[in-house]
């Protein structure tokens, strides 16, 4: 294997999709100066040796504007495929790294190697042995995304040697510089009231924020509507979020919705779902400028938020307040009845989430979740989860006995521990 973590963590996907958007912006304008001479109906009428001569080299110039055209279609698919490579990686590198944190387990970029805690050696004999078995399935995990890697990078040398030609620059198709009109308006956001069904976390490892802003849209579809207005103006989108000390105004731009559809954020609109609800896309781009001023939005997303984070903050940031925050692990202590808080936090229409240890069953681990329903009471309580991250194969509606989310044993010590985080939110 040739590339290093290191190498993997300075990619940047975002640079591929600039030249699939170029390429395919060239091929179009081909087809269609193709397609121009190709009907041109002057040489109907026109006859000699003139006429001959200009047909023939009007039918050379077409055949040189398909060929072109093909080339160029040939790269944008090239570029955009290693592009979703490149996510891909990027993608499993984060969520491998968000669980191996867990266990204060860490990654030794250039030396690509899993690297135990510095206090392995006093931790006690039971935990000792559950850290030294996730450590080796890491190693292996990173291994594998090394592989991935090595073939993304094959993806990306095809790419960019396909791109000899000089790539159309703003004007060169002779219509000038003017700026077009708004492809995203306030028409694009709400085609229905929010919901969580609206999120579909993608390709970007923010399920804390994803599942957070579901549970806002099933409690109070209203409170999401707020946080968003569009300046036809400007064509941007000005979102209002909570920095810590205050409600800030945050601009989400044309160009950052583009950004955010081709590094498969948290809508529809990248799954062949060309009317999905917009607000879930401006949402995450808002989080990701807030979280990560000093980056670019691609990276901000990848790097950045999508490193994994806390449903409380990203709860935090849309309400105002980090909600009330209960580890299931601990109720056995605490005496916490996490069923009665949790139905009436429903039926109060507050959002709420849980979040998976890396020992989740019988859910994804280090995952969130959005709680929708909770039936019965006590450990026999079934509580019903929606997965923000929708895949093909998988329903995203999982109902699970509140008792196989709690688990049973001492926290870090023995027994199963599926859940370590409950966080209900507050709309007041």
């Amino acid at each position: 294997m040739g590339l290093s973590i290191a190498d993997v963590d300075k990619w940047n996907p975002e640079s591929l999709s600039a030249v699939g958007a170029a390429s395919t912006a060239r091929a179009n304008a081909a087809a269609e100066a193709n397609s121009a001479l190709r009907g041109m109906s002057a040489f109907d009428s026109w006859q000699g040796t003139g006429a001959d001569a200009a047909r023939v080299r009007t039918q050379a110039h077409a055949d040189d504007l398909d060929g072109h055209g093909r080339g160029a279609s040939a790269v944008a698919t090239a570029a955009n495929t290693a592009a979703n490579e490149v996510r891909q990686v990027k993608s499993q590198l984060s969520e491998l790294r968000s669980t191996l944190g867990q266990y204060g387990i860490t990654v030794d970029a250039n030396g690509n190697r899993v690297v135990p805690p510095t206090n392995f050696s006093s931790l006690p004999p039971a935990f000792r042995t559950l850290v030294q078995g996730v450590t080796k399935a890491g190693q292996q995990s990173l291994d594998q995304i090394r592989q991935a890697a090595d073939h993304a990078d094959g993806l990306l040398a095809d790419a960019l040697t396909k791109t000899s030609e000089k790539l159309p620059m703003q004007g060169e198709d002779g219509k000038g510089d003017d700026k077009p009109p708004p492809r995203w308006t306030d028409k694009n956001l709400y085609p229905h009231d929010p919901t969580a069904d609206d999120v579909n976390q993608d390709s970007i490892g923010d399920c804390y924020l994803d599942s957070t802003m579901g549970a806002i849209a099933n409690a109070n579809p209203q409170w999401i509507k707020d946080r968003i207005h569009y300046d036809p103006a400007s064509g941007n989108f000005d979102v209002t979020l909570w920095d810590g000390k205050q409600w800030k105004h945050i601009p989400v731009t044309q160009e950052d919705i583009d950004t955010n559809i081709a590094h498969h954020g948290a809508s529809w609109l990248d799954n062949d779902r060309p009317d999905a609800p917009l607000w879930p896309t401006v949402l995450e781009n808002a989080y990701a400028k807030l979280k990560a001023p000093e980056r670019s939005l691609g990276d901000a997303l990848d790097n950045g938020i999508g490193q994994g984070g806390y449903p409380q903050d990203a709860m935090e940031a849309l309400t105002g307040n980090r909600g009330t925050v209960i580890n299931p692990q601990n109720v056995w202590l605490t005496r916490d009845h996490l069923d009665q808080e949790i139905a009436q936090a429903l039926a109060n229409h507050q959002p709420v989430t849980i979040g998976s240890t890396p020992d989740g069953s019988p859910i994804h681990n280090s995952h969130a979740y959005m709680v929708e329903k909770i039936t019965g009471t006590g450990s026999d309580a079934q509580v019903t989860l929606r997965n923000p991250w929708n895949s093909d194969n998988e329903n995203p509606i999982v109902t699970v006995r509140l008792g196989d989310l709690i688990g049973s044993g001492i926290p870090r010590v023995n027994g199963h521990h599926p859940t370590n985080v409950v966080n209900i939110g507050s709309l007041g």
